[in-house]
């Protein structure tokens, strides 16, 4: 068949599937929405009832709303089957991630931030709705809840890179991020952690990088992070002894040691006290009286993109959110996850067919 005769009967096909499907779509637009469908709240996030959603998504694809099987709503606990519009659920987790930044950095550098995280997180979700994951670690903040100076500024910037997502060799990234990443004493250098040393899995794009602005930026963020950059223990918590020494061979550029090879007394363990994470770095030292004591720096597994040195990097180095992301996933390259009826759908077949 020609190039002009698959058009041909493509249009032809469309006309009559348009004159079934959408009387059948509007049939009911007057009708109550099924048990369970509730408002989330704001504009255009309503949980859309599976049989609207699946026959809109059929014909017009489903770019511009996203289903997670599971989300955390604020005030809601977790959620089932959640379908939100993605602009909408970008705001509201960006939101919950970094706040209103533009309160202590520049207008442009929030900007740049606050697209950095919103590509990792449409990243992160897509990457979990794709293998069957639980992506129940996000907390969507529902956007009529946020305030409206800094609702106007996420979406400013959420909506110009809303259809972004990273790849890696073809595929979306597993885009985890940190609140702040570690310092490295026997290096000087303040850096995240890797894939291998978190996890022991090497994920090519999840490499210790340096992120020199992390103490700097979570004294400033402790507002949204809740917790200080450093801590400090006394005691072994397993045999109540001041530490004396550790195995520190296995560490990282940002000062993260495995889980597994962390050994302080002679003896292994993984997790101590109130360390946040099975990811350590840490170093020894003594308080004024002269008490052997640990030192261990940063909140949360280290690996990825640190928020606070993102922030840090687009306030003090005018870095822009792609440059951002580049820095903090090795290798990536930027692909979309599209909205409208090109990207999905029915009609995206069909315009697919036309060339269009």
């Amino acid at each position: 068949m020609s190039k002009f005769a698959r058009r041909c009967a493509a249009l032809m096909l469309a006309v009559v599937l348009l004159c079934m499907a959408v009387p059948a779509a509007f049939a009911a637009e007057g009708d109550t929405l099924p048990a369970g469908a509730t408002t989330m709240g704001g504009a255009n996030t309503t949980l859309i009832p599976d049989e609207e959603e699946n026959c809109l998504s059929w014909l017009f694809g489903s770019g511009d709303t996203i289903t997670m099987p599971y989300l955390n709503v604020k005030g809601q606990g977790l959620r089932r089957n959640v379908t939100l519009d993605l602009e909408d659920c970008l705001v509201g987790i960006t939101y919950t991630e970094l706040g209103s930044i533009g309160s202590y950095v520049s207008d442009a550098a929030a900007q740049q931030a606050w697209k950095a995280q919103a590509v990792a997180i449409h990243s992160y979700l897509e990457y979990h709705k794709k293998y069957g994951s639980s992506a129940n670690a996000l907390v969507y903040t529902p956007v009529d809840q946020i305030p409206s100076s800094a609702r106007s500024a996420i979406r400013r910037a959420v909506s110009e890179v809303k259809d972004e997502v990273l790849t890696c060799n073809g595929s979306v990234i597993d885009a985890v991020w940190s609140a702040s990443a570690g310092y490295n004493t026997q290096t000087g250098v303040y850096g995240t952690c890797s894939g291998l040393d978190a996890w022991g899995t090497d994920v090519p794009y999840l490499q210790s990088v340096e992120s020199p602005y992390e103490e700097q930026y979570h004294n400033l963020m402790r507002r949204i992070i809740g917790k200080d950059y450093r801590y400090i223990e006394y005691n072994d918590s397993k045999t109540g002894q001041p530490y004396e020494s550790a195995d520190t061979t296995h560490k990282d550029l940002g000062g993260f040691v495995q889980y597994n090879t962390f050994v302080s007394n002679g003896k292994s363990y993984r997790y101590i006290g109130q360390f946040v994470s099975s990811r350590y770095c840490f170093d020894f030292s003594a308080d004024e009286n002269g008490t052997p004591c640990m030192n261990y720096y940063g909140f949360g597994h280290g690996v990825g993109m640190s928020q606070c040195g993102m922030v840090g990097y687009a306030q003090e180095q005018g870095m822009g959110y792609r440059d951002i992301l580049r820095h903090y996933y090795t290798g990536v390259s930027f692909g979309t996850v599209g909205s409208g009826s090109s990207n999905g759908g029915l009609f995206g077949w069909l315009w697919s067919l036309l060339g269009l």
